[in-house]
């Protein structure tokens, strides 16, 4: 079963989906959205992968970092173009 979000409230629906086959979002986010979205997800009990830059500064990545520990979920930053297949 596969489950597609879109639209404007497509964040919004995915993390508080409470569908327990969903325990992890990508954040490809604006920087300046990225710290709002992943605590938001983290606070649903959701692990995030979230693309670099991770935040716009130390202190929101910080923030973050507690975040996750305080959920117990993981929190990873990646670089897409690396790994993507067309580059």
């Amino acid at each position: 079963d596969v489950r597609v979000f879109s639209g404007v409230d497509a964040y919004g629906d995915l993390v508080s989906c409470d569908d327990l086959a969903i325990d992890a979002v990508y954040v490809p986010l604006p920087t300046t959205l990225k710290k709002e979205w992943t605590i938001r997800a983290l606070r649903a009990r959701k692990h995030v992968l979230v693309e670099k830059p991770v935040a716009p500064s130390a202190e929101d990545y910080r923030e973050m970092a507690e975040e996750a520990r305080r959920a117990g979920r993981y929190l990873m930053d990646g670089t897409m173009f690396v790994h993507h297949p067309r580059t």
